[in-house]
């Protein structure tokens, strides 16, 4: 084909209709794309207009509350007076949880009690505050301590263990007449935060005995159901309390002198090493403040 032929086929009645076609087409996109254009200016212009008096930007999300809590956990010899005996003729019991609970817990062999910001000087020895007690040899008795720090939310909830896992516990629960053995089983404190005002919170615990292997169950939140890793859950509900706090005070968890036959054993005294050991979970209310958020949504 010469070129002045293909110079004609742009002229050619084909050629044309088809150069008609583009047009059409082309119009039609524009016109597509400015409806689309003019609505959303509309929209724009509806939704960005405010009522008088009202800001068009999210209201600022004011800072989270947050109790911070440090747990400290002692670990002495079982026979060891000093966390069995002496420390709790230093501790207020009394006012710590009202009469009923109190008795509860102590027919279960729990030891609960309430210190200011100045702990009686057993419980500074047993806490590493104070240098600690010689036998006649000179030497001091030593004291295992493990501590961590958690930041709460009001409402919010943490976990505190309160002893080693052993391959089998044999515990009597409240209102059973036959003891259960429970496979893998350790003590944990549920325990929930809830503020009352600047410096006061309530704690609410709830002794747990966690048991078996550990795999995937449904636990339930809120109106559902979800899964969570984890072991079963005996929760002794007989046995929940609550305790409330100010800023710098601290709680005592323990159980009794004789208590090794009893529940509070089960959580505080472990009798499955060369020599039985007891235990003692000291929780302060350090620090109440609020955590302002890094940026807004």
């Amino acid at each position: 084909m010469t070129a002045s032929a293909s110079h004609l086929d742009l002229y050619s009645p084909s050629s044309s209709k088809n150069a008609v076609l583009l047009r059409i087409r082309w119009c039609l996109v524009l016109g597509i794309v400015c409806a689309a254009a003019f609505a959303g200016c509309q929209i724009t212009d509806f939704e960005g207009t405010s009522q008088q008096g009202k800001s068009l930007l999210n209201p600022i999300t004011p800072g989270m509350e947050t109790v911070q809590l440090d747990i400290v956990y002692v670990e002495r010899d079982a026979e060891d007076p000093l966390l069995s005996k002496f420390v709790w003729e230093e501790i207020d019991q009394v006012g710590t949880v009202d009469l009923e609970t109190r008795s509860r817990l102590r027919d279960q062999g729990f030891r609960v009690g309430l210190v200011g910001l100045t702990p009686p000087r057993t419980l500074q020895r047993l806490l590493g505050l104070k240098n600690e007690i010689t036998d006649s040899a000179g030497t001091s008795r030593h004291t295992d301590l493990i501590g961590r720090q958690t930041f709460l939310p009001s409402g919010g909830t943490t976990s505190i263990q309160t002893s080693m896992p052993v391959p089998e516990m044999k515990v009597l629960l409240t209102g059973s007449k036959e003891p259960i053995v429970l496979s893998d089983a350790h003590g944990v404190l549920h325990t929930e935060v809830e503020r009352l005002q600047d410096g006061w919170i309530k704690l609410h615990l709830t002794p747990e005995i966690h048991y078996g292997s550990s795999q995937l169950r449904p636990v339930a939140s809120g109106n559902q159901f979800q899964y969570q890793g984890g072991q079963q859950i005996e929760q002794l509900r007989d046995l929940s309390f609550t305790v409330t706090m100010n800023v710098g005070e601290m709680l005592i968890l323990s159980a009794d002198e004789n208590a090794e036959d009893q529940i509070a054993g089960k959580f505080f005294i472990n009798q499955n090493g060369q020599r039985d050991r007891r235990y003692m979970v000291a929780i302060r209310l350090t620090d109440m403040k609020k955590i302002q958020p890094l940026y807004e949504n």
